[in-house]
């Protein structure tokens, strides 16, 4: 047996006091008469011989009362090997603090039954020893060694937060840190609830210090979770209907039913329906959302599901437009039909504009740009050209007929890897096919065969190719050379016709069953509006078109009903990306705000959805990764089983439970065994 504070053993010659006053304690006997003293003698003898017993016993309790409160003080253990590590440890303590640990395991949160356990593995060590406290945050005050005491508060005040850990990321910082303390004994452990989702995703090895985890369990519970949504149609008009699409889970073991489902739309509840949905199914529902006036509007989609409910709710900023802006450039004059053909549709709000007066700085407002009858193209708009399209938006082209060289053609064509334009050809050509499998032509025709006039040209361009191209054939002649097709960029698409638009070369423009649904659809074909939320903790950047700052002091805000935020900013152009490597605490509607105060637009942040599934990893599967993991019984109290691990058996315990034991049996010697 060993101490590991042996100084307090000097306090044993306490025992002496008890001694001193069992051998100086002289009793005054009270004087008894009798009337007959013949039994006298006898009587005093055996009260005198009890007495000494009782007195003698009272002494040892004495004795032994002091040495085991001496002993546990010193803290006596029985070591597992030869010597006990007596040297200072330096201990990293990581506590998930994500929202599946708000699960109850009875009647109590996960997070407050880890911050208990947090305190007994803390209790466990001396005080000598260090500390790293480490939640989801990662933040600064979390990447020192601390003391006991420091720890205690740190632990305190951790609470539930959105962040979602990979342990294997934790137990690098940790020995990042921990490796800084050359003279410690490195120690981890890992306090989680070890969901299958999100526990260890990496790989992670270092024999230099031990790894234990700590796995909590809550009570099985359902769930049922909103884990996307989105618009099929990529852009919002205002007053037309557009399908919002839902998908919602059920991560429990049993079918939920009567799932009430609702959508608030700028804070005004819509009621939906109700969904029924099978144990471990993903189900999608599909309603009809029109918005009465343009502008940013910001949508929740909420379920009503208890106990958990961080995943109730998903959040959508999404910018209607009054009207489809598109950009038509034209040579000397537009072409007639296409100016009737574009403004007298309603959902339109078309732009003329000669390619040498084009300003360039608003085709961010547009969808569509036309280019109508131009045979040359100038190096400066085949660039804006080109970053219109990465940014999401579409390019149709109409070339001049007849030409021998379309200067610049080439040059745009090669950006999205399309066909080029090769020699004019005078022939007359009729179109025999729709591509309605595309998204240009889907849901336009109920029978595209029946009774539909389609177009003829009487000169094209033949495209020709010099490799492998990305192209999506949209109209075809009856040769199968392509009249129009696609050829994607980015974010936004390439439309090239091998017809000019002239109704000298083609009827294309006349044929306003085909013209009119295919440019519609060719605005609406881009991915610039089809981020309508993001991801706290996954998503770190934000890229915006919002007007150039007027200085380099102004700063953008995020701002919710919650919380502002000021995140990190780097413009390009007229478009700025925000860096929320800080993240956000709260998920919600945040508006985009200049220093003066203007809301630029808005954007939606949702929480991570890996903690739906409530699935938690086995014990053979959390000890595969290499981590010990305490019995249960050691469990119940880790600052014995820390103790036993660093130091062997501990006895200082035993030792108070003697000296109370002691403590009685004097008490009860004194009070039954009278003399």
């Amino acid at each position: 047996m060993q101490f590991l504070f042996p100084g307090f053993l000097i306090a044993g010659l306490a025992i002496a006091i008890p001694i001193l006053i069992h051998l100086f304690y002289f009793r005054r006997f009270k004087p008894v008469y009798f009337t007959n003293v013949r039994f006298l003698r006898e009587i005093k003898e055996e009260t005198a011989a009890r007495s000494r017993l009782r007195n003698l016993l009272v002494l040892l309790a004495r004795i032994l009362a002091i040495l085991a409160l001496v002993a546990a003080f010193a803290q006596p253990f029985l070591p597992r090997g030869e010597t006990a590590d007596q040297g200072p440890k330096a201990v990293g303590i990581y506590i998930d603090n994500s929202f599946s640990m708000g699960a109850l395991s009875r009647d109590v949160p996960l997070l407050e039954v880890a911050k208990m356990k947090a305190g007994e593995i803390i209790d466990g060590y001396g005080g000598e020893d260090r500390f790293q406290i480490m939640t989801n945050s990662y933040s600064g005050q979390e990447q020192r060694l601390v003391t006991r005491e420091q720890a205690r508060e740190l632990i305190a005040d951790i609470q539930l937060s959105p962040n979602v850990a990979d342990l294997a990321t934790v137990l690098r910082r940790q020995q990042q840190i921990l490796r800084g303390q050359s003279d410690h004994t490195r120690f981890s452990y890992l306090i989680s609830d070890f969901q299958k989702n999100s526990s260890f995703t990496g790989d992670f090895q270092d024999t230099s210090m031990t790894i234990t985890a700590i796995p909590l369990q809550a009570v099985q519970e359902q769930n049922v979770s909103i884990d996307s949504a989105w618009f099929e149609g990529p852009v919002l008009i205002a007053r037309q209907a557009n399908p919002l699409v839902v998908q919602v889970t059920n991560h429990g073991i049993e079918e939920v039913e009567q799932v009430r489902l609702s959508l608030l739309e700028n804070g005004q509840e819509k009621p939906i329906g109700q969904l029924s949905i099978p144990p471990g199914i993903t189900v999608t529902d599909t309603l009809l959302y029109t918005a009465q006036q343009a502008g940013w509007q910001s949508l929740e989609l909420r379920v009503t599901d208890f106990p958990v409910q961080f995943d109730d709710a998903y959040y959508l900023a999404a910018e209607v437009r009054e009207r489809i802006g598109i950009l038509v450039i034209f040579d000397g004059a537009a072409t007639p039909y296409l100016q009737k053909g574009t403004m007298g549709v309603q959902a339109f709000e078309p732009v003329f504009q000669s390619a040498s007066q084009v300003d360039y700085s608003r085709f961010s407002k547009y969808q569509l740009i036309i280019l109508d009858d131009l045979g040359v193209l100038s190096s400066g708009l085949v660039k804006e050209l080109e970053s219109f399209m990465k940014g999401g938006g579409n390019v149709l082209v109409f070339p001049k007929g007849n030409q021998a060289d379309l200067k610049g053609f080439a040059e745009l064509s090669s950006l999205a890897g399309a066909r080029r334009y090769g020699d004019w050809t005078a022939q007359t050509l009729n179109v025999s096919e729709l591509n309605t499998n595309s998204f240009i032509f889907s849901d336009v025709y109920t029978n595209a065969r029946a009774n539909l006039r389609l177009p003829v040209t009487k000169g094209y361009y033949r495209m020709e190719s010099g490799g492998p191209v990305d192209e999506e054939p949209l109209v075809t002649f009856r040769d199968g050379q392509r009249m129009l097709a696609r050829y994607p960029l980015e974010l936004g698409n390439l439309f090239l016709s091998s017809a000019p638009l002239g109704e000298e070369f083609s009827d294309l423009v006349k044929t306003g069953e085909v013209f009119i649904p295919m440019v519609y659809k060719m605005a609406l074909s881009g991915r610039r509006n089809t981020r309508l939320a993001y991801t706290i903790g996954q998503d770190l950047e934000v890229e915006l078109t919002v007007p150039i700052r007027k200085s380099a002091e102004s700063l953008l805000r995020l701002r919710s009903a919650k919380e502002e935020f000021v995140p990190s900013q780097r413009y390009i152009g007229s478009r700025v990306k925000l860096g929320l490597e800080e993240g956000l605490s709260f998920a919600g509607v945040y508006d985009v705000l200049d220093d003066q105060e203007a809301n630029l637009g808005n954007v939606a942040f949702n929480y991570d959805r890996r903690e739906s599934d409530l699935s938690i990893l086995e014990m053979e599967d959390i000890r595969a990764k290499g981590f010990q993991i305490p019995d249960e019984t050691a469990r119940a109290d880790l600052s014995v089983w820390v103790g036993e691990q660093e130091r062997g058996i501990v006895l200082w315990r035993w030792c108070v439970i003697l000296a109370l034991v002691m403590i009685a049996i004097e008490s009860l010697l004194l009070r039954f065994w009278k003399t």
